[in-house]
């Protein structure tokens, strides 16, 4: 083999070799840009869905419209919640509690969606209702809004 046959032999290998890097960085930068944009779209989808969940939770807006006990002595608590808010809402338990005994029932509430402008009466049953002078009724809601009063029995 010549000097020449040698040199050409050195650059086709150089021009092969130039190919197959510039290939390889290609396709690792491809890879690199996809990756990058499937991490991007879920993380925005996250994020969109954790904004939707707190203005959501911002648009709730439920009151008390009655608590009252409907039999002497009280066994018997209904309460009745208003959704004021503009989307619908979902109740998921009522707590009934006195801060001085320590007493404490909760009730959770199976059927408790409401649209707007819509209300549940929710009955609740605990013969030892009668044994307080106040008791606290909180609600709370799926997304974890909560309302309180108080019920002297």
């Amino acid at each position: 083999m010549n000097w020449k046959q040698a040199r050409k032999r050195r650059a086709l290998a150089s021009v092969v070799t130039s190919a197959i890097m510039m290939s390889a960085v290609v396709i690792l930068g491809s890879a690199g840009v996809v990756w990058s944009q499937t991490s991007l779209t879920s993380q925005q989808v996250e994020m969109t869905n954790v904004v939707n969940n707190y203005t959501n939770k911002l648009n709730e807006s439920m009151v008390f419209e009655y608590v009252y006990c409907s039999d002497d002595p009280c066994e018997t608590i209904i309460v009745v919640i208003t959704n004021t808010g503009n989307i619908g809402l979902s109740v998921s338990e009522i707590i009934i509690s006195d801060k001085v005994s320590g007493f404490s029932k909760i009730h959770a509430v199976s059927n408790g969606a409401m649209g707007p402008d819509e209300s549940i009466a929710i009955p609740i049953n605990d013969g030892s209702f009668s044994s307080y002078n106040v008791l606290n009724i909180m609600s709370k809601t799926d997304r974890g809004n909560i309302i309180q009063t108080q019920i002297s029995t």
